[in-house]
C-alpha cells in the first residue's frame, strides 16, 4: 500500500480512507475503515468516466446484481453510490496477498495446494455466474490468498467498463494471457465458459509460475490465445488435462465448475481443505502483516499517514488492450456491379482425396454457380483443408487479410478494401482509395488502418466502411501499427509517421529511403527502411534508440518475440538481434526478401525459394525444411500447423513438428500471404479470388 496522495479525498461516503491499495481500469483503490471499524476495500471511479451517464447506468446495474453474489470465496459488495460524485463501492477487504504476488515471491504451488485453490475459485465463480454475472477478469491479480481460503475480486465490473466511453469503439477490457478466445475477438456475448478458460490459466500460473500463452506484446499474447496455443510446460503432468480441457479453444469443449472440482478433487470438498496450512509456508506470513496491517487506526487529524503500510492485495491494473475485433454490427450483402460471387459452404463442399497421406486437395468451382460436393452426409463436420467459401474480388489481395470478429478484411491491389462475413463471405461493405493497395489492413477498437498508393493513410469505420478521416504523406503509405492510441506508418518519403487515433500527427521522424511496414513492441516502434537498415525508435517522441544495418533493402515485416526482431532483406538473409539493443544474435541466408518471418513455440519459420524453413528461435541453427512446388511467400503459424501459399497455386498446412504437409488445397491461381481466424484460413489468389478453407 501506499500513502494518501494530497489530492485524495480523505473520506468517501461513510468510510474514512486510510492509503492506497492500487489502480485499474475503474478507478483508484483504497483501503478504508468502516464507520463500525471493520477494514474495507473503497473503489473510486476515475473522473474520466464519472462524466459518462451510460458508465453510471451500466455501473448501478452491476452492482445490484454483484449486492446478490454470496458464498464464502468471493469478497461481497458492501456498499456503493452510482450517483456519487465521483461514483465509488465498498467490498469486504480481505487481509491476505494476491495470488500474483504470492507466487512471484515464493515460486510455483505444489499440486496439493493447486488442486485446494481450483476447488476455491470454482465455488465462488459459481456463486457469480448464480446471480448472472460473468467475471469477464479472473487473473492472479484478482485472486487474494486468506489463511482460510482464497477470494475472487473485483467481478461485476468489467462489463459495466466494456461500453464506456474510453471503450466503445471496440477496445476490450481484460488482461493479455489470461482472457478467453471469445473476449479476445470481441464476441457480443461472453458466458460462464470464459470464466473457466481464464480460471485454466491462473491455475497453469500458479502450478508454474509463468501465464500459459507467455509474454512479449499483447498482439502476440492474443494470437496465441485465439490459435489455441498454450504452453503448459511447466504445469504439473497431474493437473496438465484438467487445464488443457479448461483452456479448449471452443467454448462448449470446456468442463463445467463442477466437472472441473470433481477433476480436482475427486467430487468432494474436505472439511479441511482450507486450514492451517493450506498455502505454502512464505505466503502466510504475507497474509499475517496484511492482517496486523488492516487493523490500524489512524487519528482523525492526520488520515493521510496509516502508522502501518499492508503488503496486502497487489490490485494490479485491469490493462485495456486494443483486440482485433470487429464490431458486431451487420450490414447486409451487396455485390458490386458486375462482380460474380462463389458461395461454397457447408452445404456445397469440394473435395477429393489427394495425394498423400492426409492430405486434401479441393477441386475448382466449375463456374456454374453450383458446388460440386465429395461424400459428405448430412451434419457432418467438413475436414480440415476444405473450402469454407470463396468470392470474386476486382483486384488481387497480396496482403495479408485481417480477420477480426465476425468480418475479414482484404485490401486489394486495385484499391478497394473489402469487408467479408467471416461466416459466409458475404460482402458487408467496401472503401475504394485513390490508388493500389499493398498494404495490410491493421484492425484496432472499431477503426480499420490502411495504407495507400496514393500517398495516404486512411481510417475507416469496421462496421460501414464510412471513412473517419485520411493523414496525407510524401509518399506511398506501407502496412500500418496501433498501439497506445497511436498510428504508426512508414512512408515512401523516407518518413515514419505516428498519428493520433483522431487523425492528427503526433511526431514525424525522417529515417531513410522508402521506410515500410511498422511493428511496435513496448515502448518502441521497428520499421526497416530501403536504405538498408532496421530501425528502433521511441513510440512516444520518435527518437531513434538503434540502427541494425543489413546488405539490402529492409522491405518486409519485422516480428518481435521474447526480446529478439526477426527481420529480412533484399539480400536473402534473415537476420535477428536483441529488441532492447539491436545486437546481432545471428543471422539465416536463403531467405525471400518479403516473406516476413513468423516466431511460435521455440521455431522461426520463414519462405525462402520453394521451401518453408524451420529455423531455431535462440540459434538460427536449421531445424527441418519443407520443399513445395513453387516459390512460398510469408506463412501463418496457428496452433501446430504452419500455412503458407505457393506459387503453384496450392496453400500449404505444415506440421510444424514433421514440417510435413497435413493437407494442401489447389487454388486457381498463385496463393498470396494467408491469415488464419477461429476456424478457416484466408488468402488471396493472383486470378482475384478470395477463399476461406477451413482449419
Amino acid at each position: 500500500m501506499e500513502p494518501l496522495q494530497p489530492t485524495d479525498p480523505p473520506q468517501v461516503g461513510n468510510y474514512l480512507l486510510l492509503g492506497r491499495l492500487g489502480g485499474g481500469g475503474m478507478g483508484q483503490v483504497f483501503l478504508g475503515r468502516s464507520p463500525g471499524g471493520r477494514p474495507v476495500a473503497v473503489k473510486v471511479v476515475h473522473a474520466a468516466l464519472a462524466v459518462d451517464p451510460d458508465f453510471r447506468r451500466r455501473f448501478g446495474l452491476e452492482i445490484e446484481a454483484a449486492r446478490r453474489v454470496g458464498g464464502f470465496y468471493t469478497a461481497p459488495v458492501v456498499d456503493a453510490d452510482p450517483d456519487g460524485d465521483p461514483p465509488w463501492l465498498v467490498t469486504a477487504y480481505v487481509p491476505g496477498p494476491s495470488l500474483h504476488d504470492a507466487v512471484v515471491r515464493s515460486g510455483p504451488f505444489a499440486v496439493d495446494t493447486v488442486r485446494s485453490l481450483g476447488a476455491g475459485l470454482a465455488e465462488g465463480l459459481a456463486a457469480i455466474h448464480a446471480c448472472g454475472l460473468v467475471h469477464r477478469d479472473l487473473k492472479p491479480a484478482n485472486v487474494i490468498l486468506a489463511d482460510d481460503g482464497p477470494r475472487v475480486i473485483d467481478f461485476g465490473i468489467a462489463r459495466a467498463l466494456g461500453g464506456s466511453e474510453l471503450t466503445q469503439t471496440g477496445a476490450m477490457v481484460g488482461t493479455p494471457g489470461f482472457m478467453s478466445p471469445e473476449q479476445a475477438m470481441g464476441e457480443a456475448e461472453i458466458g460462464p465458459p470464459s470464466d473457466v478458460f481464464s480460471l485454466g490459466s491462473v491455475l497453469a500460473f500458479a502450478a508454474s509460475g509463468q501465464g500459459p500463452f507467455g509474454g512479449g506484446s499483447v498482439a502476440g499474447i492474443v494470437y496465441r490465445i485465439v490459435a489455441g496455443q498454450a504452453d503448459l510446460t511447466g504445469v504439473p503432468a497431474e493437473l496438465r488435462d484438467l487445464v488443457e480441457a479448461c483452456l479448449a479453444t471452443d467454448p462448449a469443449r470446456r468442463p463445467t465448475l463442477d466437472e472441473l472440482t470433481a477433476g480436482l478433487v475427486g467430487g468432494h470438498v474436505s472439511t479441511d481443505m482450507f486450514t492451517a496450512g493450506w498455502l505454502p509456508a512464505a505466503v502466510p506470513g504475507l497474509a499475517t502483516v496484511a492482517n496486523e496491517a488492516a487493523t490500524v487506526v489512524v487519528p482523525p487529524h492526520d488520515r493521510t499517514r496509516p502508522e502501518t503500510v499492508p503488503d496486502a492485495r497487489s490490485a494490479a491494473p485491469t490493462e485495456r488492450i486494443p483486440p482485433p475485433v470487429a464490431p458486431t454490427e451487420r450490414i447486409s450483402p451487396s455485390p458490386g456491379p458486375g462482380r460474380r460471387r462463389f458461395l461454397l459452404g457447408a452445404a456445397g463442399l469440394v473435395g477429393a482425396a489427394a495425394a498423400g497421406a492426409g492430405a486434401w486437395a479441393l477441386l475448382r468451382d466449375d463456374g456454374s454457380g453450383g458446388a460440386k460436393t465429395h461424400g459428405d452426409s448430412p451434419g457432418s463436420t467438413p475436414p480440415p483443408g476444405t473450402v469454407k467459401w470463396r468470392v470474386a474480388t476486382a483486384g488481387t489481395v497480396l496482403a495479408s487479410p485481417k480477420p477480426a470478429g465476425d468480418l475479414v478484411y482484404a485490401a486489394s491491389n486495385d484499391g478497394t478494401l473489402y469487408a467479408f462475413g467471416a461466416k459466409d463471405g458475404g460482402e458487408r461493405w467496401t472503401f475504394r482509395t485513390g490508388a493500389a493497395l499493398g498494404s495490410a489492413p491493421a484492425v484496432v477498437g472499431g477503426t480499420v488502418y490502411l495504407g495507400s498508393d496514393d500517398k495516404n493513410l486512411y481510417a475507416v469505420n469496421a462496421a460501414d466502411g464510412k471513412q473517419r478521416w485520411v493523414f496525407p504523406t510524401g509518399g506511398i503509405v506501407h502496412s500500418p501499427a496501433f498501439a497506445g492510441g497511436l498510428v504508426f506508418a512508414g512512408s515512401a518519403d523516407g518518413a515514419l509517421y505516428a498519428v493520433d487515433a483522431d487523425g492528427r500527427q503526433r511526431w514525424r521522424t525522417v529515417i531513410g529511403n522508402d521506410t515500410h511496414h511498422a511493428v511496435v513492441a513496448g515502448e518502441t516502434v521497428y520499421v526497416g527502411s530501403s536504405d538498408t537498415n532496421l530501425y528502433a525508435l521511441d513510440a512516444a517522441s520518435g527518437a531513434k534508440k538503434w540502427v541494425a544495418p543489413t546488405g539490402g533493402a529492409v522491405s518486409g515485416f519485422p516480428v518481435v518475440d521474447r526480446g529478439v526482431v526477426y527481420f529480412t532483406s533484399t539480400d536473402g538473409v534473415l537476420y535477428a538481434v536483441e529488441a532492447a539493443a539491436g545486437k546481432p544474435l545471428w543471422k539465416f541466408a536463403g531467405v525471400g526478401a518479403k516473406a516476413g518471418p513468423v516466431s511460435a513455440g521455440g521455431s522461426v519459420y520463414i519462405g525462402g525459394g520453394t521451401k518453408l524453413f524451420a529455423l531455431d528461435a535462440g540459434t538460427g541453427a536449421q531445424r527441418a525444411v519443407f520443399d513445395a512446388g513453387g516459390d512460398v511467400g510469408a506463412p501463418t503459424v496457428a496452433g501446430a500447423v504452419a500455412y503458407v501459399g505457393s506459387s503453384d497455386q496450392f496453400l500449404y498446412a505444415v506440421d510444424t513438428a514433421t514440417m510435413q504437409a497435413r493437407w494442401k488445397y489447389q487454388a486457381s491461381g498463385a496463393v498470396q500471404t494467408p491469415a488464419t481466424g477461429v476456424d478457416a484460413v484466408y488468402f488471396g489468389t493472383a486470378d482475384n479470388t478470395f477463399t476461406a478453407v477451413r482449419l
